[in-house]
């Protein structure tokens, strides 16, 4: 329980944040705690006030609103914590979705919740989850990665990073980006399954699922709008390659060259994961 008494017909909620999920394009995707949580607490920090205006006007919720975003949240998290010294309720929102998952939120909440103070999540909409429904990859083992890298070189040492991973990969990406991606993807993924999922929730929800190569060749045609939620299906097991198998190579390979150099060798020979056979490596070196 987190209401002590009613005042003014509001609850009068604990001192402490409020983590709340907000729709991910419906407006009518939000619970019914979520808007009385909005309601009943002191302050809500919004990524962007104005965006957040449209969903608190359409549920009345006439609570004061503050700006955190990006830019400023590691300056605003004193201002968040002496509300909550003055025992306010803080609730704290993204534009959409829930806080925190590539949105601002993190340092607020891990700095208070290290400092002893009372942190709580108001579950709800999540654009990766409902993406990772409707893209209709295995969704039994997952792997999120965030933003693409801008640039084209980051970028594909991202992407390499995963290509052997056997969970589906989630991602988010710009429209105006989008077509360079997938260049890249073709390149490192060849025929492996994407999706790609936009607008969720939204009138003009779509997915579109094909080879990377396919994929360009549909956006040329098509241009894309909106933000879109990416996905890249499992990688399948190529070898019976083992721990011991990767250990003996590794044993041999540093002979002659880094534990770097090694692993950079052993992942694309295999398609394995790079962190793996580097780790094994490092079992290596310490039983020297």
């Amino acid at each position: 329980m987190t209401s002590k008494i009613k005042e003014n017909n509001k609850n009068i909620l604990r001192a402490g944040l409020y983590v709340v999920a907000t729709p991910i394009g419906n407006l009518s995707d939000i619970t019914f705690r979520a808007v009385d949580t909005l309601r009943d607490v002191d302050l809500i920090a919004c990524e962007d006030t104005r965006v957040s205006k449209i969903l608190l006007d359409k549920y009345g919720i006439k609570t004061p609103t503050t700006s955190v975003h990006n830019y400023n949240e590691s300056d605003r998290i004193e201002f968040l914590k002496s509300q909550i010294d003055e025992g306010k309720a803080v609730a704290f929102i993204s534009d959409a979705g829930t806080p925190l998952i590539s949105d601002p939120g993190y340092k607020v909440s891990s700095y208070l919740r290290n400092q002893g103070y009372y942190v709580t999540i108001v579950p709800g909409p999540s654009a990766p989850i409902a993406g990772l429904v409707l893209s209709g990859f295995p969704t039994d083992r997952f792997m999120f990665i965030g933003f693409v890298p801008t640039k084209n070189n980051e970028k594909t040492g991202f992407f390499n990073e995963i290509k052997s991973e056997r969970a589906t990969v989630i991602f988010f990406e710009s429209p105006n980006r989008i077509l360079d991606t997938l260049k890249t993807l073709n390149d490192i993924f060849k025929d492996r399954k994407i999706a790609l999922v936009r607008e969720i929730t939204k009138i003009y929800e779509e997915v579109k699922t094909g080879t990377a190569n396919e994929l360009i060749s549909y956006f040329l045609s098509n241009p894309p709008k909106g933000e879109f939620v990416g996905f890249i299906s499992p990688a399948e097991e190529t070898s019976d390659i083992n721990d011991e198998k990767i250990k003996n190579m590794l044993t041999s390979l540093l002979k002659h060259m880094s534990l770097k150099d090694a692993s950079e060798f052993i992942s694309s020979t295999f398609e394995i994961s790079k962190k793996t056979v580097y780790n094994i490596g490092l079992e290596i070196k310490k039983e020297d």
